[in-house]
């Protein structure tokens, strides 16, 4: 875990939540979810990688509509990648075919 990749994906994540959730209540929503979470982040008291299944607020990109917000969810993934330890070999393999192919 990245722990530099970290704060900068949860300084971009908070960036993104702050832009959305004053026009979708669903995005302030998932705001007050993560923002106890990412405030331990930019204090730098996270420094072990996370289960994807403790990272809260995942359902609401595919359950409540979020997706549609494509910087949010990019925000919210690349933080949840280095949350729960960074990109994997293979990750960074399927992202490096994919714009190959582009």
């Amino acid at each position: 875990m990245n722990g530099d990749n970290l704060h900068a994906a949860a300084l971009k994540l908070e960036t993104e939540l702050n832009a959305y959730a004053v026009i979708d209540p669903e995005a302030a929503e998932l705001y007050a979810d993560l923002k106890p979470l990412l405030k331990l982040v930019l204090q730098g008291v996270i420094t072990t990688p996370w289960e994807w299944g403790q990272i809260p607020g995942r359902y609401r990109f595919s359950e409540q509509g979020l997706q549609k917000y494509e910087k949010l969810e990019q925000a919210f993934a690349t933080f949840c990648i280095e949350l729960t330890g960074g990109e994997t070999p293979t990750l960074k393999w399927m992202r490096e075919f994919r714009s190959q192919n582009n």
